[in-house]
């Protein structure tokens, strides 16, 4: 243990006496935080708005149902606006020429489909200069699919249960599957309502602790091109006091940095990031995920330039793959689902939970649970590669 305290004492300090620590943990992150927030965040944002058309080729009793639940939704009051259209072709056009933002088709026959179990598809039009409207329109689709194959089970399961054919309907219709019941709560769309100051506090903390842990790992290789670790192992002193004992010097300053982002960014621009009950954790997850990659980068690096390099492309990858520079619902829509493979993607999606919905810490549970099985996965390859002699 005391060689242990030895190691995190001296690498510590000679982050404070080189200046990397204040500079990457504290100046660079709350500097560019603040100047993203100032550009394009604050109090001062023009509200939200989305236009949707619709395309109603069923003429039935759902697609109306889905536009009055949707308008009556307390998260998208004053916010989304329907548009009519008669045919797909000229929903794309005004698609396409910016009058509405995105655009639902309901195909003929659709509710007659959905009554009779049968099922359904809705079909969404969108445009990339719209991107909120895109993402309320995808929220919506995502509700209708859930309730026509509830509605489809229902039915399905009524005419097994010898429910007679011309009696189904009705009789799913009285056990509790009358028709669209919209609930938009915890959906993507709150990422859009996230102040951009948020965002990018978080964003910029969240991708500059893989800086801070990286300048850990570098020494860790400098280390060794220096021969201080075989002179450690002389001593002896296993291998692992000098990677754990570097290792938690870049954890804790990692994780000092995203807190005093956090702190900032509520300072300067009174925004919220959410319950802190929630946000901690979540933070502290991702600090782990990172230390662990970075250390996953080390174990492979064979000099400090390359462990440099390798982390500099882990780091702005995640961050854009994982919504830290540019907003997850202004990717592409195979982008986004791949962001969720980064650890930046989930804490985007878990900060956009806390800071758009105002939901409790109980809501980032799964986000702070995945963050960490990559933290987990990637500490564990990590140390394989050490104790393989890969560092040797």
């Amino acid at each position: 243990m005391r060689a242990l305290l030895v190691v995190a004492g001296h690498e510590l300090r000679s982050r404070l006496r080189d200046g990397t620590a204040p500079l990457i943990a504290l100046v660079a992150p709350i500097l560019l935080a603040t100047l993203f927030g100032l550009a394009l965040g604050g109090d001062d944002d023009p509200p939200l708005k989305a236009t949707i058309g619709v395309v109603d080729l069923d003429g039935g009793e759902f697609p109306a149902s889905v536009q009055r639940e949707a308008l009556n939704t307390d998260e998208l009051k004053g916010v989304l606006t329907f548009r009519q259209y008669p045919d797909e072709a000229a929903a794309r056009s005004a698609v396409d020429g910016g009058e509405t933002g995105a655009a639902l088709v309901f195909p003929a026959g659709f509710s007659e489909g959905v009554g009779a179990g049968r099922g359904g598809k809705v079909s969404v039009l969108e445009s990339p200069q719209s991107p909120l409207a895109g993402v309320v329109a995808r929220s919506m689709v995502d509700r209708i699919s859930a309730l026509v194959e509830a509605r489809t089970l229902a039915v399905r399961a009524s005419l097994e249960a010898g429910v007679p054919a011309d009696r189904v309907q009705l009789f799913v219709e009285e056990n509790g599957a009358a028709g669209p019941a919209l609930s938009l709560v915890g959906d993507p769309v709150a990422g859009g309502r996230v102040d951009l100051a948020v965002h990018y506090g978080a964003g910029m903390a969240v991708m500059f602790a893989f800086f801070v842990v990286g300048t850990t790992a570098r020494s860790l290789l400098v280390e060794r091109q220096n021969s201080t670790l075989d002179r450690m192992r002389a001593a002896p002193v296993p291998l692992w006091t000098a990677l754990v004992g570097k290792s938690a010097v870049g954890f804790g300053l990692a994780l000092f940095s995203m807190c005093a982002t956090w702190l900032s960014s509520v300072l300067v621009f009174g925004a919220s990031w959410g319950d802190p009950l929630g946000v901690f954790p979540l933070l502290l997850a991702h600090v782990f995920a990172a230390t662990a990659i970075v250390m996953l980068v080390a174990s492979r690096a064979k000099t400090d330039a390359q462990a440099d390099g390798y982390t500099l492309g882990v780091a702005f990858v995640f961050a854009f793959l994982g919504g830290s520079i540019v907003p997850v619902y202004n990717l592409p829509e195979w982008l986004r689902g791949i962001s969720l493979i980064t650890p930046n993607g989930w804490v985007s999606a878990g900060l956009s939970e806390l800071a758009g919905t105002g939901a409790g810490p109980s809501a980032v549970l799964v986000p702070i649970a995945v963050v960490t099985g990559i933290g987990v996965v990637a500490g564990t390859v990590a140390l394989l590669g050490f104790r393989k002699g890969r560092f040797a």
